[in-house]
């Protein structure tokens, strides 16, 4: 058995970059999979394609879910012979094909053979035709119900009828790291992943906020965290956490409560940008889409992106609540993430809308929070490892 992985945006890169991105992609095909247990799991590059060996088929689930995947085909590895593909075609239809079924025969014929793609595509869907006659099986070139591949290549051919989508992108990790501001809620682990879907090293950090907060909503970061875990190509990925609930206790005590919320994430975004310093990451992650909540209106971002200086990617800022919720049930968080936890008791009854800089500045400076973030950061520490 072979597992083929096409990719697609890999492919547009100049001959070195892309080069360099195969070699990653492959890499992390064979990593994931021995984190997921399938210890003998090798790779090569060749034609486009990363040809993955010593792994049953139905590792296949595991390799979709590599950031730059395209396709994920399992396959029949067989000899070049036209008589040896044909074989393997009118197998893989024994396997596949049902009652009543349209099928197509697709084959790719690659280098110098005794025979063409045509060739195959015809000879082909006469000999499945003939071998299961009894199945009342017919041919559909427009939308069959089963499709029969067959790639030659070389001295090696691979017969499939399954192809899995990917989650596409680029491989972990081969566009820097940035700091993810992680909650544990429907939000955040989003946005990680789209990020980590365009090559970004993610390091997720947690704000834990209690006494102001319950330990259900540290509960919730951790197994949302293990799950986003199972994508990433490395063992002993890491979920860190800061402790806030000194920086959450002083911003209580201000005399300006409708701006709470918004003196809160400015920490937040301070404390993972001393934590980005020290990791040598280069931006910080949030889960911010336009409008959603009081802090998220443009004003009010306008006045967090004020707090530091790295970039704040915002991969959710023009996405509606529904079209997160999609995503975070493609990536399987939802269910995780839509439980109910203690909401924050530092929430205050009409949180501002509007806010300005100048103003949360001078507030900031009277309770002291830019020091109180630095003891925050410097007590950061790791929760959860997968």
């Amino acid at each position: 058995m072979t597992i083929l992985v096409s990719y697609s945006e890999i492919a547009l890169k100049s001959r070195y970059v892309r080069n360099n991105l195969e070699r990653s992609l492959a890499q992390d095909i064979v990593n994931l999979l021995r984190k997921h247990g399938y210890e003998g799991a090798t790779s090569h590059r060749r034609y486009g394609r990363i040809f993955i060996e010593g792994v049953p088929n139905d590792a296949a689930d595991v390799v979709r879910k590599v950031f730059g995947v395209a396709n994920v085909m399992p396959s029949t590895k067989i000899e070049t012979g036209y008589e040896t593909v044909l074989g393997g075609i009118v197998d893989e239809a024994k396997r596949e094909i049902k009652e009543g079924d349209g099928f197509a025969v697709r084959p790719k014929v690659v280098g110098e053979h005794e025979f063409n793609s045509r060739n195959l595509s015809y000879e082909g869907g006469s000999r499945v035709m003939a071998a299961l006659k009894d199945r009342n099986i017919h041919v559909d070139l427009t939308k069959p119900d089963i499709t029969l591949y067959a790639e030659v290549r070389d001295k090696e051919a691979f017969i499939y009828s399954q192809i899995i989508r990917g989650v596409l992108g680029l491989p972990y990790n081969t566009q820097g790291q940035a700091v993810s501001l992680f909650s544990g809620g429907i939000d955040s682990p989003v946005a990680t992943w789209l990020l980590m879907k365009r090559g970004v090293g993610v390091l997720p950090l947690f704000m834990d906020q209690r006494p102001f907060v319950g330990d259900s909503y540290v509960e919730r970061a951790i197994i949302t965290f293990k799950h986003i875990a199972s994508y990433v190509p490395r063992s002993n990925y890491k979920l860190y956490a800061a402790p806030m609930g000194d920086v959450m206790q002083r911003i209580t005590e201000t005399d300006e409560p409708r701006f709470t919320c918004i003196m809160c994430k400015r920490s937040m975004y301070r404390i993972a940008q001393e934590f980005a310093k020290r990791k040598k990451a280069k931006a910080v992650i949030t889960g911010e889409s336009m409008g959603q909540v009081a802090s998220q209106t443009l004003s009010n971002m306008y006045v967090l992106s004020s707090s530091i200086h790295l970039p704040i990617l915002r991969p959710l800022v023009g996405l509606d609540k529904i079209e997160i919720e999609d995503i975070a049930r493609r990536i399987g968080t939802y269910g995780l993430t839509a439980k109910s936890t203690e909401g924050c008791k530092a929430v205050p009854e009409g949180p501002a809308t509007r806010s300005r800089i100048e103003v949360i500045e001078g507030l900031e400076k009277e309770l002291d929070l830019v020091a109180l973030c630095g003891e925050a950061e410097a007590g950061i520490s790791v929760i959860a490892e997968a």
